[in-house]
């Protein structure tokens, strides 16, 4: 039979894991946020490109 202290360090260490496994989860979520930072940034980027590339096409045909 277990004591109440055996008992008592076993929810402990129970709790402990379970935060440990949310922590885990929260860095991967900020870890996944950045490289949605990352795209956005590498989108805007490209956007603009594509509007220059455009704008020096018309440019090229005589539009404004």
């Amino acid at each position: 039979m277990s004591d109440f202290f055996s008992i008592a360090v076993d929810m402990q260490r129970e709790i402990l894991l379970a935060q440990k496994a949310q922590m885990d989860v929260a860095q991967k979520m900020l870890d996944a946020g950045k490289q949605v930072a990352a795209a956005q940034d590498v989108t805007q980027k490209a956007a603009e490109a594509n509007v220059k590339a455009f704008q020096a096409w018309a440019k090229l045909w005589g539009w404004k």
